[in-house]
C-alpha cells in the first residue's frame, strides 16, 4: 500500500465517521447519552497509529465536530488532538499487548476526555458542561465506546497497515 492510498482511506474513514456520528449515533441514546464517536476515533487512531496519527485524526474529527456544534470553536479539536496524541504516546511505551487492553484504554480515555472537555470548557466560559450528570455521561459514553472500539481499531488497521519499516 502506498502513502496516497492510506491518506485517502483515512480521509474517507474520518468523513464517514463524522457523518454517521451526526446523522445516526447522536440519536442512539441510553439514559439520555449518545456515544462519543469522535473521541473514540481520536483514541483508537492513537492506539493503532501512534501519537502523530492520533493527533492528526483527533484534530480532523474535532474540527469537523466544532464546525457542527454550537460550543466554543476549537475546543473539541484541541481536546481530541491532545487526547489522540497522549494515548498514542502511552500505547508506544506501555500498552503494546493484548487486544482487550486497547478496548479498556478506549473506554477509560473516553471518560477522561469527557471530564477534561467539561472542565476546560467551563474554565473557558462554556456554561453547563460540568453538571451533576457529567459522571453518568462519562460512564455511558465509556460503555458505548468500549463496544465501538473493536470495529474502530479494525478500521484504523485497515486504513493504516503496520508494515515493517513503512512510514506514511
Amino acid at each position: 500500500m502506498n502513502a496516497t492510498s492510506a491518506y485517502i482511506r483515512s480521509a474517507l474513514f474520518l468523513l464517514t465517521a463524522l457523518v454517521l456520528h451526526m446523522a445516526l449515533f447522536s440519536d442512539l441514546r441510553v439514559l439520555g447519552v449518545a456515544p462519543e464517536v469522535p473521541l473514540a476515533i481520536a483514541v483508537t487512531a492513537g492506539l493503532v497509529g501512534g501519537p502523530e496519527r492520533g493527533a492528526i485524526a483527533g484534530f480532523a474529527i474535532g474540527l469537523g465536530i466544532d464546525l457542527y456544534l454550537p460550543t466554543l470553536f476549537g475546543l473539541s479539536a484541541l481536546i481530541y488532538t491532545v487526547w489522540g496524541y497522549s494515548v498514542g504516546l502511552l500505547e508506544e511505551r506501555i500498552f503494546r499487548s493484548a487486544w482487550w487492553i486497547n478496548v479498556l484504554v478506549t473506554a477509560a480515555a473516553t471518560a477522561g476526555g469527557l471530564l477534561i472537555y467539561a472542565v476546560l470548557g467551563e474554565l473557558l466560559g462554556q456554561a453547563n458542561l460540568y453538571t451533576d450528570r457529567l459522571y453518568v455521561v462519562m460512564g455511558v459514553a465509556a460503555a458505548y465506546n468500549l463496544v465501538l472500539s473493536l470495529p474502530l481499531l479494525g478500521l484504523w488497521r485497515w486504513s493504516w497497515p503496520r508494515l515493517l519499516g513503512e512510514e506514511l
